[in-house]
């Protein structure tokens, strides 16, 4: 590679990072000290954390990545495969977990993700542009769409580090037209990408599958000569991958599917966020820069983008009036690209797939989606696996499309503005058409840009000094149960404590009394008191607070149960003279108040 290529790639992947760290997350890396500074120690950023701590830990101790009783402990645990737990990026970033702690590890991860996901990005579009401003504005678009924004700060790295669709476009494109690398070695390639990208979202990986046989079918269609002429060399490619992602991924997707802890039927509702309208592409909502319910309860207490609609659901494929314009009037120059066509048709399907209707209030989140019959979803959406996903995340590959047809519409405007300039006896040099199309690049963009809140609001996460004082001392088969309950912001500390004892109940997926996931099924029995009784500051009511002689003698039941050994009330806990009272009766003694928290001890 020459020296100016290497520059190329190194000033634009550090650029990435600093937008990310410097716009994004000034009040972490500037304002603030990213080994204690968080979103929020709530939601599913706590959660996050104990994602992080997890992987590292069970390794090092001994224990299978994708079983865990460290949580929903004397419940059966959890099935870490059935959730979104990302093992790979958690074994990436475990170096800094262990030694920084997870909410450094969390905010390394959320500049990396967007970082790295459009600088993937700009390495896949070089394969069919040569326009760098174009190729940099691609990248972009893709790694700092609303999407990703959007699930940065509650730190979902299964949707912010977007390797997986750059490089399996990448990896088509080199089997098809470059060819540079043999069969064999795409598909030992797409082999490993399937393998890695399994660990960090299965989600992501069929909604590429789907939405990536239908483009590569129609570029197919497109060129059946050229299909006809390498169609030994595809066969042999699929085969590859095929075969090592099976012989790999056989016992972990049977884990997912059918291991110890696995749920029947969708892991979560379907709430509203989860199906976006048409007009959402182009109509950034009436609240933009406004915060949300969904933001909230993923742990985010600032402005979150583009929001659609009066419920403040996030518009999370937003493109802008100017850029919808500024494709389509491309299509003029690219209109004979079979690559462009391909990425049209793919970008299409994506949306389809990400349309949805619901039926349901903005505080009801077992709202039910409906699908017109029109939509892919009334169709698909009942088969196994493919109906988990939640579509809304189809995005992702809409952004996709939009990136790459931004570079390839830059790129040949670049190459025909002096040519066009000439027709109408302007004169126009080569640099200065190069400049003119990036701002109009840019310009296209600009909507887009400004419907971010930047920087992201970080709030203080301050750790309850009873779990550093004697949370760590604890025999790690301790079994410690935590007010606040709803939520379970305690996996944070838990996580922060690296893993000293064990949690009962958590915020995962994990099956109900009938195999349905908690989360689709009304919880009951003491789980329903806990939740009432302690729903967090920051966690949305859950009910009316419990007070009969039955939810207290659920309580116990529960605490013997579950094998708990001390019960502690933090001060974060909501309406804390009821809880403590409640407790005390229901327990039959008084807590010990000692490092700023409320403490039963041996109860067993």
């Amino acid at each position: 590679m020459q020296r100016r290529t290497v520059y190329l790639h190194v000033g634009v992947l550090a650029g990435l990072v600093l937008l990310s760290a410097l716009v994004f997350w000034w009040h972490v890396w500037v304002g603030g000290n990213p080994a204690t500074t968080v979103t929020c120690q709530c939601g599913d950023a706590s959660q996050e954390l104990w994602f992080l701590t997890w992987t590292p830990w069970a390794i090092l101790h001994g224990h299978s990545p994708f079983f865990t009783n460290e949580m929903f402990a004397g419940q059966g645990g959890a099935n870490m495969l059935a959730n979104t737990s990302w093992i790979a990026a958690s074994v990436v970033l475990a170096p800094i977990t262990l030694t920084f702690g997870p909410i450094a590890a969390f905010n390394v991860g959320a500049v990396a993700g967007p970082a790295i996901t459009g600088y993937v990005f700009f390495l896949a579009v070089r394969q069919v542009t040569g326009y760098v401003p174009g190729q940099v504005l691609g990248a972009l678009l893709y790694g700092f769409s609303p999407f990703v924004v959007w699930n940065d700060p509650i730190g979902h790295l299964d949707f912010t580090l977007l390797f997986f669709p750059p490089l399996m476009f990448w990896l088509l494109v080199e089997l098809v037209i470059s060819h540079r690398h043999s069969a064999r070695t795409i598909g030992v390639m797409w082999a490993v990408l399937v393998v890695v990208q399994f660990f960090v979202s299965t989600e992501m990986l069929a909604m590429s599958a789907i939405v990536g046989v239908v483009a590569i079918l129609a570029g197919g269609a497109m060129a059946p000569g050229v299909v006809r002429d390498r169609w030994r060399r595809i066969v042999e490619a699929v085969a590859w991958a095929a075969g090592i992602s099976v012989v790999v991924l056989a016992y972990p997707a049977w884990y997912a599917i059918y291991g110890p802890r696995h749920i029947r039927g969708t892991p979560w509702p379907n709430p509203a966020v989860m199906g976006g309208s048409p007009g959402a592409i182009w109509n950034a909502g009436r609240a933009v820069h406004s915060r949300g319910w969904f933001e909230m309860i993923g742990g985010y207490f600032g402005g979150a983008g583009p929001n659609f609609g009066p419920g403040r659901f996030p518009s999370l494929f937003f493109l802008g009036i100017p850029l919808v314009v500024f494709l389509a009037l491309s299509a003029y120059l690219w209109g004979r690209s079979r690559i462009a066509w391909t990425v049209v048709v793919m970008g299409v399907v994506a949306w389809l797939f990400s349309l949805g209707s619901m039926a349901g209030t903005e505080f009801l989140p077992r709202a039910q989606q409906i699908h017109p019959w029109w939509l892919p979803w009334s169709w698909f959406g009942h088969l196994p696996v493919v109906g988990d996903i939640e579509p809304i995340r189809f995005v992702v590959l809409v952004d996709l499309a939009a990136g790459l047809l931004l570079a390839i519409s830059l790129d040949q405007w670049r190459r025909e503005l002096p040519a066009l300039a000439g027709r109408f006896r302007a004169h126009l040099g080569g640099r200065m058409a190069a400049l003119l199309i990036a701002v109009v690049g840019a310009a296209a963009l600009a909507p887009v840009a400004l419907t971010n809140s930047v920087p992201l609001v970080v709030r203080p996460s301050p750790l309850p000094r009873w779990f550093s004082a004697v949370g760590e001392h604890l025999d790690p088969a301790t079994v410690v149960l935590v007010m606040p309950f709803a939520g379970q912001q305690a996996m944070g500390w838990q996580a922060q404590t690296r893993m000293h004892f064990r949690l009962a109940g958590g915020f995962s997926v994990v099956p109900g009394p009938t195999g349905a996931s908690e989360f689709v099924v009304l919880p009951t029995g003491a789980v329903d008191v806990f939740d009432r009784l302690s729903p967090g500051t920051d966690a949305p009511p859950s009910g009316a607070f419990p007070h009969s002689r039955r939810a207290m003698a659920e309580v116990r039941a529960a605490i013997h149960r579950w094998r708990v050994s001390d019960l502690v009330v933090t001060p974060s806990t909501r309406n804390l003279p009821y809880v403590l009272e409640f407790l005390s009766q229901a327990l039959g003694r008084p807590p010990l108040h000692q490092y700023g928290s409320w403490e039963w001890y041996r109860l067993r």
